[in-house]
């Protein structure tokens, strides 16, 4: 089993990773930080079972998350967390816009090409940031060409992989499965760290755009307004 992290071009100085660790520091570029650090992570470089963590979070890692790890490959070939957030397709859309992170062409672009293809209603969003993966293949070529597709976020391609790529996997609440060994409680250290606060375009009201996401998915907007606060504070993206 190998356990790695990405750290492009050192871009977390004191990493504080377990010697235990593998650290990839050197990727291919492909014109943006960003998505150069995806490709390693997406395609995962190793034929052995392994275990992806994001750079922000190794340091957390410790004994009882190895003895984790085993008993997830004792029962699965791939496993993920689900995302405490629990976003819809549309949620998860109106996030990226929200906060800059995918213009909404990109977005609806992405969605025209998913018709027909992705059912919408059954969309599954998982946590990203610790993967457990052996013979993968077939998935991980699904999500990087969903990705490079879509904008810089791979959380969404992730979800469409999941689905199109058939793969049968394991998963679990995230917050259940990470407090086995972290504190993930909603003031934990878990969520003490984030990183990856970048904006490729202006953030935006959503509103509208959900409404045109409506028309072309076929999704009810209810479920997304139950995320809205009394005073219409967008809720999506809170932990």
């Amino acid at each position: 089993m190998i356990i790695y992290t990405i750290n492009t071009n050192n871009y977390i100085k004191d990493l504080q990773a377990p010697d235990w660790v593998e650290v990839i520091t050197d990727v291919e570029d492909l014109g943006d930080p960003i998505r150069s650090s995806r490709k390693d992570k997406i395609l995962c470089p190793f034929e052995e079972p392994s275990v992806y963590v994001d750079a922000s979070k190794v340091h957390l890692l410790n004994s009882n998350f190895l003895d984790l790890c085993d008993e997830i490959f004792s029962e699965n070939d791939f496993f993920v967390m689900k995302h405490p957030h629990q976003h819809s397709y549309l949620e998860e859309c109106a996030e990226y816009v929200y906060r800059g992170w995918v213009d909404e062409k990109t977005l609806l672009n992405y969605t025209m090409k998913l018709k027909g293809v992705y059912k919408f209603s059954d969309h599954f969003s998982p946590l990203c940031t610790i993967l457990w993966r052996k013979n993968t293949k077939e998935f991980n070529e699904a999500w990087w060409h969903w990705y490079n597709l879509g904008g810089i976020r791979d959380q969404l391609s992730a979800s469409v992989a999941l689905q199109l790529s058939g793969i049968e996997y394991g998963w679990e609440e995230s917050r259940k499965l990470l407090n086995k060994f972290t504190d993930a409680s909603p003031d934990g250290i878990w969520w003490n760290n984030k990183c990856g606060a970048y904006q490729y375009s202006d953030p935006k009201d959503p509103g509208e755009f959900v409404n045109t996401l409506c028309e072309l998915t076929g999704l009810s907007k209810f479920r997304y307004r139950t995320r809205l606060s009394g005073k219409g504070e967008l809720l999506i993206g809170k932990t």
